[in-house]
C-alpha cells in the first residue's frame, strides 16, 4: 500500500517536472529559443498625478517562473496570490500619509500548474522574428486577466534591457520586449563563412557568359523594334498589305543569295593562299 502510495507521488512529480516549462529550451513553431537569460524579476514602474494623491502602478514578472513569496512582513492582503508570473500592483500617494495599496492581482498565473504559451506566424520553414509569451492570471469581475509579452529578436540590444509597456486594457497587459535571447537559436547549415581571399568581394557573373547575353539581348530587341517599325511603317504610310509589309522586303528575298556569294569568296580567297598563289596555266 505504501509502496504502491509512494510509487504514485513519484510519478505525478515526475511527470510534473517534464511538464515544467524550460526557459532555456523554450520551443516556438518547431525553433528552440534560449530565454534564460531574461530569467529575473523585473520590476516596471509608472507614475501618475491624481490630485490631490500620486498614484504609482507596478508590475512585477519573471518570464520563466512564478515570482518568489514576499515576505511575511507584507500583510497577506497585500501580496499577490501565490504562483503569479505577473503581478500587478498599485499605490495611491498622498501627503504626511502612508502609501496605501489599492489594487493587487495576478496578471499571469494563478497556480503552480500554469504555465504560458509561445506563439508565433510563422511562413515555412523561416524562424519566427518576433512572437508572443501569453499568459492567463486572475478573474477580476468576471473577466479573466492576461499577459501578451511580444518578443522581438533584436541582437543589437541587450538581454539586459527592460520591456516596454504599450498598454492594460480590459484586463489585458500587453509589453513588447526586444532582445538577443528573442531569436532562434542555430544557423543555417548550408551557409558557408567567407574564406579571407573573398571577403570584400562582391559576387559577380562569368564576364564571358554575360556579355554574349547582353549582346543576344541586344540583338532581340532591336530586331524586334526593326519588324515592328517597318510594319508600321509599310501599312500606314506605303499602305501596303500582305507580304509587302515585310520591311525591306527585296533586300531579305536576296539576302541568301548575298551571303552565299559572299562565302564563296571567302573559300576561294583561303584556297589561293593554301596553293602559295599559284594558279594553273
Amino acid at each position: 500500500m505504501r509502496s504502491s502510495l509512494a510509487l504514485g507521488i513519484l510519478a505525478s512529480a515526475l511527470a510534473l517536472a517534464a511538464s515544467a516549462f524550460d526557459c532555456k529550451k523554450a520551443q516556438v513553431a518547431g525553433h528552440t529559443y534560449d530565454l534564460s537569460p531574461l530569467s529575473r524579476e523585473i520590476t516596471l514602474e509608472s507614475n501618475m498625478t491624481t490630485p490631490p494623491t500620486l498614484t504609482s502602478t507596478r508590475y512585477v514578472l519573471n518570464p520563466c517562473a512564478p515570482l518568489k513569496a514576499e515576505p511575511d512582513s507584507v500583510p497577506e492582503i497585500d501580496r499577490c496570490p501565490g504562483g503569479a508570473w505577473v503581478c500587478r500592483s498599485v499605490t495611491n500617494f498622498k501627503k504626511d500619509e502612508k502609501p496605501r495599496i489599492t489594487e493587487v492581482n495576478a496578471v499571469a498565473g494563478k497556480s503552480s500548474k500554469d504555465e504560458p504559451v509561445l506563439e508565433a506566424k510563422t511562413s515555412g520553414s523561416d524562424k519566427p522574428s518576433e512572437f508572443h509569451w501569453i499568459m492567463k492570471g486572475a478573474e477580476v469581475e468576471k473577466a479573466v486577466w492576461s499577459t501578451d509579452i511580444k518578443f522581438v529578436c533584436n541582437k543589437s540590444a541587450k538581454d539586459q534591457d527592460l520591456p516596454t509597456v504599450v498598454g492594460f486594457k480590459d484586463g489585458v497587459l500587453s509589453l513588447e520586449w526586444a532582445v538577443p535571447a528573442a531569436c532562434a537559436l542555430g544557423g543555417g547549415s548550408d551557409e558557408k563563412p567567407p574564406s579571407d581571399g573573398d571577403k570584400g568581394k562582391e559576387p559577380s557573373e562569368s564576364s564571358g557568359g554575360g556579355f554574349f547575353s547582353t549582346m543576344f539581348s541586344l540583338f532581340v530587341v532591336i530586331s524586334a523594334l526593326y519588324l515592328v517599325l517597318g510594319v508600321m511603317y509599310n501599312y500606314l504610310i506605303v499602305r501596303a498589305t500582305g507580304l509587302d509589309l515585310i520591311p525591306n522586303r527585296a533586300f531579305w528575298r536576296e539576302f541568301p543569295y548575298l551571303c552565299s556569294d559572299f562565302t564563296q569568296h571567302v573559300w576561294g580567297m583561303v584556297n589561293g593562299r593554301r596553293r602559295g598563289g599559284y594558279s594553273v596555266v
